[in-house]
């Protein structure tokens, strides 16, 4: 475990700690104007939501660069895995056609712009919400490849560090047995070619 890949593991860590402030920022703030014009959460935000949390959680526990947050290797994948599925849910609910689908003109727009509190007959015509749409399905997108990159480092870390262990081991004892005793005397030399 060299000192690079502990700096990388450790950058990864806060880029993932901060991106999951972010996703769950954005998407809280969605989910209080949600509540205040009575609308019902979507499932797949709720994923969102649970999936910032403990993404949170886990880089806050595995941000020190010590052995046993390599070893997590396995967790890392993990959330790679559910990472890439609330992504491609995320992407879902929009489709190809992010800020101009049904969805978003009528489910995140609506809420996020108040629209409830217009006038019954009033026409909203602005984009309100694309951005931080959008944020949250890029950061979605890059936080899954934040923990896949960080999971084969730490896989990479975790089997040269057992290998080099290994190599280290049979190399001294092959070199054991050409060394020479310090004090050998003559008839340990006869004894020793017989």
């Amino acid at each position: 475990m060299g000192t690079p890949s502990k700096v990388i593991s450790a950058c990864l860590r806060v880029l993932e700690f901060g991106i999951s402030c972010i996703i769950l920022g954005v998407i809280s703030r969605f989910i209080h104007v949600l509540n205040q014009g009575n609308g019902s959460a979507d499932s797949r935000l709720i994923f969102a939501i649970s999936m910032a949390a403990i993404s949170i959680l886990f880089a806050c526990v595995l941000v020190p660069p010590v052995k046993y947050s390599f070893y997590c290797f396995p967790l890392d994948f993990a959330l790679f895995i559910c990472w890439i599925t609330c992504f491609a849910l995320l992407e879902d609910l929009s489709g190809t056609r992010t800020c101009s689908s049904y969805w978003f003109d009528h489910y995140w727009s609506f809420y996020w712009g108040r629209a409830w509190k217009l006038p019954d007959g009033a026409v909203v015509v602005t984009d309100v919400g694309c951005s931080q749409w959008r944020v949250v399905l890029a950061f979605s997108f890059i936080i899954s490849f934040c923990w896949l990159a960080n999971g084969f480092l730490s896989l990479y870390v975790c089997t040269e560090h057992y290998n080099l262990g290994y190599r280290t081991v049979t190399t001294v004892r092959k070199f054991k047995w050409w060394r020479k005793p310090y004090s050998e005397t003559p008839n340990d030399v006869e004894n020793r070619v017989k």
